[in-house]
């Protein structure tokens, strides 16, 4: 393909769209498009509850991870007293 054909191959398709007219909506569709939108709105009501379900959730949590940090941990020595009072070996 030569440079020239190639032009007017370009200039074909950009002209292509010459004398296209703009297509109007329905107006009956575009008005139960737009109460179809105002339909599914949110109410106040599930916001409030999507917010009360959130903080429940978050001190839940708070308080799970504040009573595994104020437990004591088991050490080594408390682990093996307990392994060895049940069955009286060390070695399983």
């Amino acid at each position: 393909m030569n440079m020239e054909t190639k032009d007017n191959w370009i200039e074909n398709i950009l002209n292509s769209t010459e004398g296209i007219t703009k297509v109007a909506p329905n107006d009956d569709l575009f008005l139960r498009i737009q109460n179809h939108i105002k339909e599914n709105k949110v109410t106040p009501q599930t916001i409030w509850l999507v917010a009360a379900s959130i903080m429940v959730l978050v001190l839940l949590n708070v308080t799970a991870i504040k009573s595994k940090m104020t437990s004591k941990p088991e050490t080594a020595q408390t682990y093996m007293s307990v392994v060895v009072s049940e069955n009286n070996q060390i070695y399983q």
